[in-house]
């Protein structure tokens, strides 16, 4: 059984960004700009105001080349087309070669006894590789 593979980091990306950029820039500007009344007071007032200003959230991921920003550029589920397979036997050395055999799979991770992912490069039909594989499976388990 197959099924499309969602990035579990890249749901809320463009959530993650600024919806109205020219207003923060205007909100901090005011801040800078204003005339203090009370010196004391008025860093308060300032302190408080820019804590309301919403930001940016940076993502990132560790990898073993250190953190790495996530963003569009970076994210896997924008790179790869993955795909989940589930099965009903185990997923043994035979079947992960006959996998890694097929035209069109560029990555194959195997998380448990019973599911995999895989890759499937861009210039390859999805159906046309998931067929691939069912059929090659099959064949070897008859």
């Amino acid at each position: 059984m197959w099924e499309k593979w969602v990035d579990p980091f890249g749901q809320d990306m463009d959530e993650a960004k600024w919806t109205d950029y020219n207003n923060d820039i205007a909100d901090i500007d005011n801040i800078s700009n204003s005339e203090p009344e009370d010196d004391e007071e008025d860093e308060e007032h300032k302190i408080k105001k820019y804590k309301s200003i919403p930001r940016n959230p940076i993502k990132v991921i560790a990898s073993p080349l250190g953190l790495i920003p996530y963003n569009e550029h970076t994210a896997s589920g924008k790179i790869f087309n993955f795909w989940l397979g589930h099965t009903n036997f185990s997923v043994s050395n035979k079947i992960k070669n006959i996998i890694e055999q097929c035209d069109g799979v560029e990555i194959l991770d195997i998380f448990t006894r019973y599911r995999f992912r895989i890759a499937i490069g861009k210039c390859f039909n999805d159906s046309e590789v998931i067929s691939a594989i069912n059929d090659n499976i099959y064949e070897s388990l008859s």
